[in-house]
């Protein structure tokens, strides 16, 4: 009887180390350079999406090679990432975010010489499920470097619906890191970024 238990506790361990992470509980955090510093706390978003990496491939002939092109890596282009959240009173701070662009379009400044660093570096955290402590585990990172509000978008205003209101951020950025924990138990956001 006590080998059939040592048995099962192995095998729910190997079963739990080949399954995937969920998706549906994360936290973003905003850390902008410019006057809006302090602006933004870790955010609840309700989705995150455009997370991906497109290469153009480059076909060329090569002599003697008449039956197919050979293929090599062109430019990278990372997709824009969209943001969708409920919104809140003091949800103004990133609406102001897309005033510093005006700012810099209108030849009021470029950057950080004026004070209008529009650009942030944005960390979306997966965290584990469930979370069995007071502090969640942090599983996987995304870094976005770079970036930098291209729309803010409102849903429909509807007196006949039951929910509730939703904004829309769509940000450009030059790139992303990615990292995933080692292994299940405990990982913090310090251990993997």
């Amino acid at each position: 009887m006590a080998t059939l238990k040592t048995v099962t506790q192995s095998q729910s361990l190997a079963s739990r180390q080949t399954d995937p992470l969920r998706s549906f509980k994360f936290h973003v955090q905003i850390s902008q350079v410019g006057k809006l510093a302090s602006a933004y706390p870790k955010l609840g978003f309700m989705t995150v999406s455009g997370l991906s990496v497109t290469t153009d491939v480059i076909a060329y002939r090569a002599g003697g090679m008449n039956t197919t092109t050979q293929k090599m890596p062109g430019q990278s282009d990372f997709s824009p990432v969209t943001l969708s959240k409920g919104m809140m009173p003091g949800d103004q701070n990133l609406v102001n975010w897309m005033y510093q662009l005006f700012d810099v379009m209108q030849g009021n400044g470029s950057g950080s010489d004026t004070g209008t660093e529009f650009r942030a570096t944005i960390d979306i955290m997966l965290i584990d499920h469930p979370v069995t402590k007071n502090k969640a585990a942090v599983k996987a990172v995304w870094r976005l470097y770079n970036a930098w509000p291209t729309s803010v978008a409102f849903g429909d205003l509807d007196a006949g619906s039951n929910t509730f209101a939703v904004s829309q951020l769509t940000f450009a950025h030059e790139g992303w890191d990615f990292k995933v924990a080692d292994k299940y138990g405990p990982s913090s956001y310090a251990q993997i970024k």
